[in-house]
């Protein structure tokens, strides 16, 4: 099943975002309306999550998916694309013409699952990145990555 997160679902995002405080950072920003964030749920367990940013994304004015993350026992099940679907469903019911995502440049994997989902990459970026800390909002710690800007049609494709 995917759904919209819920704050009893913090225990189970930490694994799938990287940490616990990133999870509660996309957590509060999914709070405050700056995005929305989706999880697959089975049997009872979060076994997937994505991010759709609606603002300050990659690729603007195109709201930003990002955050795909699926347990490694639950991959290849579709649970991806779903989330994916559901991020790009709310992306057109606010009106957005397109969706735009980054991914590594060395994720070849990664590139290929958003190809066959109907992403194109449009052209390098260099993606800036910041840790916060959701107790304080301070920045803990910053870099860069190479990546692409991949972007999909939600409206207006004949």
């Amino acid at each position: 099943m995917i759904r919209a997160v819920l704050d009893t679902d913090l225990d189970g995002l930490g694994e799938l975002a990287g940490s616990r405080d990133r999870a509660e950072v996309r957590l509060q920003a999914a709070r405050r309306g700056a995005e929305e964030m989706f999880v697959a749920v089975a049997a009872g367990r979060v076994v997937g999550v994505v991010s759709v940013r609606w603002r300050d994304g990659c690729d603007p004015p195109n709201p930003w998916l990002y955050g795909l993350a699926v347990v490694s026992s639950a991959r290849r099940r579709g649970i991806g694309r779903a989330l994916v679907e559901a991020g790009e469903a709310a992306g057109a019911a606010r009106g957005a013409d397109a969706m735009s995502l980054d991914v590594d440049v060395d994720e070849e994997a990664a590139v290929s699952f958003y190809a066959r989902l109907g992403y194109v990459i449009v052209r390098p970026h260099r993606h800036r990145w910041r840790a916060i800390d959701p107790g304080t909002g301070a920045v803990t710690g910053e870099g860069t990555a190479s990546t692409w800007i991949m972007r999909r049609r939600l409206r207006g494709t004949d």
